[in-house]
């Protein structure tokens, strides 16, 4: 039976009489030798475990697989739709499969200037941020402020997102699985917008980009390219939060040579 090719449908209707089965009472399976009733110990098996084993769990695993290739597969054909920011912005506020959705009081989508060519990539919104559902609020915001004004930038000549849209819980950081899910949405912000360079600010952004282990101090200030198509191949730079600058004044220090990086680096593509 686990061998044969079923269909959603056919999915459904067998977990169902399982189910239906389990409810009744069911114990133990059918089998061609004769059970021995009177030995209850060999043949008296646990709803749970039923429940979990053999055919059962073999056609909830082919479901769940096939379930996620769909998923892939419609979210696939959303970003392929997606031409404009709007459209992109559209397909977030419908994507239900992030639970920080659930908790957030609404989608951060951006700030600043689409057509710039600095896009600064956070990591994920904190509270002032959910309330005002812009990218860099409150202290942490009006300190990246300062660092762009001391290169001579501001929010009408940079573009800023996150990696996440919706605020963790608590302000805490974001989970592996929740830069994964929503790294797709990312990259293509990143693809629409064009930039002609990327900032990353903070571990979280880093590593989403880049695809590194360990500590944002080890990666920082060194330039990078990620190449999002045959035609398009962007830098970009890992620098440190503003929220952890607030906490560890000692290394803005460090903050301030990633800038003079970035300034010059934006002086020579530009000329």
């Amino acid at each position: 039976i686990l061998c044969m090719k079923i269909n959603n449908n056919e999915l459904y209707q067998l977990i169902a009489k399982l189910d239906w089965q389990l409810n009744m009472g069911a114990e133990a399976m059918v089998e061609e030798e004769h059970n021995n009733y009177f030995n209850m110990e060999k043949v008296k098996t646990k709803k749970g475990e039923l429940s979990t084993s053999g055919i059962s769990q073999e056609i909830n695993n082919a479901y769940l697989q096939e379930d996620e290739k769909n998923k892939g597969k419609i979210l696939q054909e959303s970003f392929d739709k997606c031409l404009t920011l709007e459209d992109l912005k559209n397909c977030m506020l419908d994507f239900n499969g992030c639970d920080l959705k659930k908790t957030a009081t609404q989608l951060v989508f951006s700030d600043g200037n689409p057509n710039s060519n600095v896009m600064v990539i956070g990591e994920a919104p904190g509270a002032e941020e959910d309330r005002q559902g812009k990218p860099f609020c409150g202290a942490s915001g009006k300190l990246l402020d300062k660092m762009l004004a001391s290169i001579n930038l501001d929010r009408n000549t940079v573009y800023i997102t996150n990696v996440i849209p919706w605020r963790p819980p608590g302000n805490r950081a974001p989970t592996e699985n929740e830069i994964s899910l929503m790294k797709p949405f990312l990259m293509k912000h990143i693809e629409i917008v064009s930039p002609k360079m990327l900032v990353a600010v903070g571990g979280s952004a880093s590593k989403a980009i880049l695809n590194i282990e360990g500590g944002i101090l080890r990666y920082r200030g060194v330039w990078k390219e990620i190449r999002l198509s045959k035609s398009l191949v962007i830098p970009i730079i890992s620098t440190l939060h503003p929220a952890y600058l607030l906490r560890a004044p000692n290394q803005k220090k460090l903050a301030w040579e990633d800038l003079k990086s970035i300034r010059s680096k934006l002086q020579e593509l530009n000329d």
